[in-house]
């Protein structure tokens, strides 16, 4: 018969309630680490079933980092000692749990361990409850009692003993034999000798019934225990003639009785080193078993325990969840948890009762820690929900990630720059939620976690796929062993600041090349000027062919060097032409028959015009030219044919211009230097086409838009507002009409270039004028001498000494019959146009040709006749002319505002190491600086000497904004030394 199992004995025990409804994992273990018994506690926490558990071993279930530990802890229990320690299991589902384990030696009958007890507590979440308590499972008992009974008869008075053929199989003695009486009880150990004689004795003389136990030893030496019954038999003189008996072989029922008793031993001890008190109570209400624990809350002795009922031991769970739980067990059958504070011990006490066959099974254990716990951590939690609250205002996207990259907290703010959910991203990695390039990530991860911390713009994509700049600021968290836990991450979504950054530096560079090239345009026309008049002038009497071929050439390239300059003005100024009603539909038709005959037959054109396209509010002229421009660029995006579409489309308050290419496409980068003046991808572009477009656009209130990718073709629009019912009609500039003889009539040429002004003089007078011709200030002398007849005045603008919109006042003061031509290389300033607007005087941009001079000064002439719109806004006088051309006190103009800026760009030219962003600060500042100074200084900047000084500011300007000219630094710094030594030198001379 094979011994009793641990597991046996513990069901046997009667302490399956406790060992199957402790709310903690319980399990008994055999030496080799192999699961005997599990509970459904222990199931549950570890995500096995307890069958499951029941066919492995303990280590199946641990994290590789607690094996050897776990073992550790384990021998100390198989060596006899009670082991106490924190492991890991991994359940099913990858999830790590982290457990308080206790193991309690169980011991055989010789003292040694048979098997282990262990008791796990997941202590891995305070805020998790106490497990809740199993099931309310009757004792089972195993009974596992084989019957093995026998015959026998002894006749009293020969004494001899015959036995059944059973008997002597048990016994293993030999069929046939007849032993007599005393060879029977000499089977019996000497110790249960005589009580067995007397037994015999009894029945075979007194006729009592036969009942004695004893142990014996089988013919083989086997102890066996058994049991002997009998009935003695009278004869008719009723004298006893023979015992009839049985044998019961009752050796495995011993050994179960004993090993019973050891399990309750070895449980006992167990319970009793338990954390928790541990106790039975009857349906009376009676405790039947208390642990140590247990006894020591109620303050008895255990034997005066077991007289008092529950609510006689602790009178102070009336009325509290605890009674209501005791109840439910008890009554209802239903399993229940409470947790309390305990008034007299002022703990925390935790209460768990299980409904068993006879009663309820309690389990109390102290949780004052645990409450303190729950308590820190839900203070820590309402702290941590603030500051999440606050996180989630932000602005910026607040992100955590764990050391692996994989994103542990993703605010509101994140959600909304990136457009993806928090729900969509926890868990995954970093880079590939932000879509960071895996060179640029790990660059920044391992500065990062070289310096603990890191800042910089990184590229990023939303989650519609968009590219956006981040400015970030990383920082490692550390845990307080200083070693690194997670990553926090601020990102700010700085995508259009950047854009309007880079619109600001361009609009600034714009600027400063708009005021540098209107400081040049003047001297260049003026160049221009006469080399266009001198040319044609020596064509008109030139006979020579080849001679005259020259002359043509010449001409040509004075043409595009005049073309070339106002399209400098043209994209730095903006915009400056007249605005009315333009026919965009008429427009539109003009360009499909221009694109016709000039484009490649390889190129398909394509031009839209809805039915009845509202006029816009425009200058013909320009919308002309950056249709142009844009179909240009198109064309030569498509070196190998393709589609050309120009739509017009309207929109509210307006109407959309589209030109679209199935061209090559740009890049990111292209796209974004596309509207930088002169950057160009063609071979022999200028690179002022689109910045001359985006500036007209600009000046027309609109914006330019690209939608572009490489191989894709572009598609380049913009919106014009729509022209209001009282606009003027823009009509075609009329063709020239031949310009009328002079007839004598006489004229006024004032120009401070003696070159200009006498070739603007020879050819008035080659056409019949009387011509007159003054530098500067000597015109105001003229225009004062009544005597002096003048019927018109040609006068350049900017003059050193007296400005041709300030003539203009005084002719329409003085002489409201006399006509006025104002002559310019720049765009007119608000008194040349205000002038102009008005009709009391024409303008003629330089260069210009002989046929333009005379057919202006024609015009002018004609429209005086018809009487000219006077403008007399101020009532000026010779006096206030001259006045506004005396000098003024500049010399500390020059020193407060120009010579400081002038020094800093010196110092700064000559650093060893300057940034273009540095440089294009630079350029910006001495720009403004030109400009500033022209402002307060008025009409005393027409000095030569203070032109010169103002000068240098806004050449350096130029020469370092145009970075792409080459213009070494050095000669930049000559140039600003010059303009110091200048304002130092008229700061030092006398007064005049």
């Amino acid at each position: 018969m094979s011994a009793t199992t641990p597991a046996e004995a513990l069901r046997d025990g009667g302490m399956e309630a406790l060992f199957h409804g402790h709310p903690d994992g319980v399990c008994l273990v055999d030496l080799d680490g192999a699961f005997v018994e599990s509970n459904e506690a222990l199931a549950r926490l570890s995500g096995y079933s307890v069958e499951e558990l029941g066919r492995m071993t303990f280590e199946r279930l641990l994290h590789p980092d607690a094996v050897e530990g776990t073992w550790a802890g384990f021998r100390r229990a198989t060596g006899g000692e009670n082991a106490r320690y924190i492991t890991r299991i991994v359940t099913p589902e990858g999830a790590t749990r982290v457990l308080d384990a206790t193991n309690i030696p169980l011991r055989g009958r010789e003292g040694e361990v048979v098997a282990v007890l262990a008791i796990v507590r997941d202590i891995g979440d305070v805020e998790r409850a106490a497990a809740e308590a199993a099931g309310n499972e009757a004792l089972m008992r195993m009974a596992a009692r084989i019957a093995r009974f026998a015959g026998w008869v002894v006749d009293v008075p020969t004494r001899r003993i015959v036995l059944s053929d059973g008997l002597h199989e048990l016994l293993g003695i030999e069929r046939g034999a007849v032993p007599h009486d005393g060879d029977a009880v000499a089977l019996f150990e000497p110790a249960d000798r005589p009580a067995i004689m007397n037994a015999f004795h009894a029945a075979m003389v007194l006729g009592e019934p036969l009942d004695a136990h004893g142990t014996l030893h089988d013919a083989d030496g086997r102890r066996m225990h058994v049991h002997l019954v009998g009935e003695p038999e009278r004869d008719e003189t009723g004298r006893i003639v023979r015992l009839h008996g049985a044998f019961h072989d009752v050796t495995p029922l011993v050994r179960h009785r004993e090993e019973q008793r050891a399990m309750a031993r070895f449980l006992r001890n167990g319970l009793d080193q338990v954390h928790e008190a541990i106790a039975f109570v009857d349906r009376e209400w009676r405790f039947t078993f208390a642990n140590t624990l247990a006894v020591q809350y109620a303050g008895v002795s255990e034997a005066q325990l077991q007289q008092l009922s529950l609510w006689e031991a602790f009178p102070t769970a009336v009325g509290t969840d605890f009674e209501r739980i005791y109840r439910d067990a008890m009554e209802r059958g239903v399993p229940g948890t409470a947790r309390g504070f305990v008034t007299g011990w002022e703990r925390w006490f935790e209460v768990s009762a299980n409904p068993i066959d006879d009663g309820i099974a309690v389990i109390v254990r102290d949780v004052s820690d645990d409450q303190r716990s729950r308590e820190i951590l839900a203070e820590y939690t309402a702290r941590v929900e603030a500051q999440a609250r606050l996180l989630d205002a932000a602005r910026d996207a607040i992100i955590v990630r764990d050391l692996a990259g994989h994103v542990t907290y993703w605010n509101r703010g994140a959600e909304r720059i990136y457009g993806r959910a928090a729900h969509e991203v926890l868990g995954r990695q970093i880079g590939e939620v932000l879509s960071v390039p895996p060179d640029d990530y790990a660059r920044m991860d391992a500065a990062l976690f070289r310096d603990g911390y890191w800042t910089g713009e990184i590229r990023q994509r939303r989650a519609d796929g968009t590219p956006m700049l981040a400015e970030s600021r990383l920082q490692v968290v550390r845990g307080d062993d200083g070693e690194p836990t997670a990553v926090f991450g601020v990102h700010s979504d700085v995508t259009d600041q950047k854009r309007l950054d880079n619109e600001r530096a361009r609009a600034q560079r714009l600027e400063s090349l708009g005021t540098l090239a209107g400081g040049i345009a003047h001297d260049l026309n003026n160049v221009l000027t006469p080399i266009l008049m001198t040319v044609q002038l020596l064509a008109a009497d030139e006979t020579d062919e080849r001679r005259r071929e020259l002359l043509a050439a010449m001409d040509a390239a004075a043409h595009r060097g005049a073309a070339m300059i106002r399209k400098v003005l043209s994209f730095a100024r903006g915009s400056g032409g007249k605005r009315g009603r333009v026919d965009a539909g008429r427009l539109l038709r003009e360009l499909q028959a221009l694109g016709r005959e000039t484009l490649p037959r390889t190129i398909e054109l394509e031009v839209v015009v809805p039915e009845d396209p509202p006029a816009v509010l425009a200058d013909e002229t320009e919308l002309f030219q950056v249709l142009v421009n844009l179909a240009t660029n198109a064309r030569d995006a498509m070196p190998d044919g393709g589609r050309l579409t120009i739509r017009a489309d309207p929109v509210a308050d307006g109407l959309r211009f589209e030109v679209s290419d199935t061209g090559c496409g740009v890049d990111d980068a292209t796209r974004a230097a596309m509207f930088e003046p002169f950057f160009t991808t063609k071979e022999s572009g200028t690179g002022l086409g689109l910045p001359t477009s985006a500036a007209i656009v600009k000046a027309h209130g609109g914006d330019l838009e690209v939608r572009s990718r490489p191989g894709e073709g572009t598609a380049i629009s913009f919106v014009l507002p729509a022209a209001p019912a009282d606009a003027v009609v823009e009509a075609p500039e009329p063709h020239p009409v031949e310009p009328q003889p002079g007839a004598g009539r006489s004229v006024l040429v004032v120009d401070d270039e003696a070159t200009i002004r006498d070739l603007v003089a020879h050819t008035l007078r080659q056409a019949g004028y009387r011509v007159a011709t003054a530098e500067g200030a000597e015109a105001l002398g003229l225009l004062a001498d009544p005597a002096q007849h003048v019927d018109v005045v040609v006068t350049d603008v900017m003059m050193p000494e007296v400005s041709g919109d300030g003539l203009a006042r005084l002719v329409a003061a003085g002489r409201p019959g006399a006509a006025v031509v104002l002559m310019s290389g720049m765009d007119p300033g608000p008194g040349a146009r205000a002038a102009v607007e008005a009709g009391a005087a024409l303008f003629l941009p330089k260069p210009f040709t002989p046929s333009m001079l005379l057919a202006a000064v024609d015009r002018a002439l004609a429209q005086s006749v018809t009487g000219p719109q006077a403008v007399v806004a101020q009532d000026l006088d010779v006096q206030d002319v001259e006045a506004e051309a005396a000098p003024v006190a500049a010399a500390a103009v020059l020193i407060d505002v120009v010579a400081p800026v002038l020094r800093r760009a010196i110092v700064a030219l000559e650093a060893p190491v300057a940034d273009d962003v540095a440089i294009a600060a630079l350029a910006a500042e001495l720009a403004a600086t030109a400009e500033e100074a022209q402002r307060r200084l008025g009409a005393a900047a027409r000095d030569p000497r203070i032109h010169g000084i103002v000068g240098a500011a806004a050449s350096a300007a130029m020469a370092l904004a145009l970075a792409e000219a080459g213009v070494p630094r050095e000669d930049v710094t000559a140039r600003l030394r010059e303009g110091l030594a200048d304002l130092a030198a008229f700061a030092a001379a006398p007064a005049d």
